[in-house]
């Protein structure tokens, strides 16, 4: 069986969760709306889930203005809304744990969590997490620990989140919940790279 018919024959409908709202310091611009290869990462992630059988897809911003930006973007896609960042702290750890708790209140049990900056991001790996499925986070590992790429039930990490020190990491916050890590063993290993600063697309 290729990869392709393996693909159809696990896809399930699934949602997912873009986190887009950071202040992308480090590359000085928007990285939602940064091109590579053609195309702007937020696009070539969100086809990603969408080819994984994720649906809906809910994309966290920051404020109106990027909603909008990215919401240009996609509009091509169906099952796309948005999720604007409540939280007064920045970083990637107060904006999921924002991101989560709308989520909940959407009544979303369940979702599969991803960066906006990984363009290279691989169908293969989601369908893997959910057909691996055994416990309450699946976790992949690549060089290390990828919290952010992580299936998740969205009620058991945000209560780790309520129980763990201020100061925890995401991956001691998942790693609260009874979890597993998987392997990405056969996985292009371009998936994980994140691209913060100009000097990673010159790499």
């Amino acid at each position: 069986m290729n990869s392709v018919d393996w693909i159809e024959e696990v896809r399930t409908v699934h949602a997912a969760l873009i986190l887009a709202g950071g202040a992308s310091t480090r590359m000085g611009q928007d990285k939602a709306t940064l091109r590579v290869d053609g195309v702007e990462m937020i696009v070539r992630v969100a086809h990603a889930l969408r080819d994984a059988g994720c649906r809906p897809i809910l994309i966290a911003v920051r404020d109106g203005y990027q909603r909008r930006e990215i919401g240009g973007l996609l509009m091509h896609l169906a099952d796309v809304d948005y999720i604007l960042d409540q939280g007064l702290e920045r970083g990637s750890k107060p904006a999921l744990r924002s991101a989560l708790e709308a989520c909940a209140e959407r009544g979303i049990q369940q979702i599969q969590l991803a960066p906006c900056d990984l363009p290279w991001l691989s169908p293969e790996l989601i369908i893997r997490l959910r057909t691996e499925k055994d416990r309450r986070v699946m976790m992949p590992r690549s060089t290390g620990l990828e919290p952010m790429l992580a299936l998740i039930e969205v009620e058991h990490v945000l209560d780790s989140f309520e129980a763990s020190p201020a100061k925890a990491s995401l991956q001691d916050i998942m790693r609260r919940v009874p979890h597993r890590i998987v392997s990405t063993e056969g996985i292009d290993p371009r998936c994980f790279i994140n691209v913060n600063r100009p000097e990673d697309l010159e790499r």
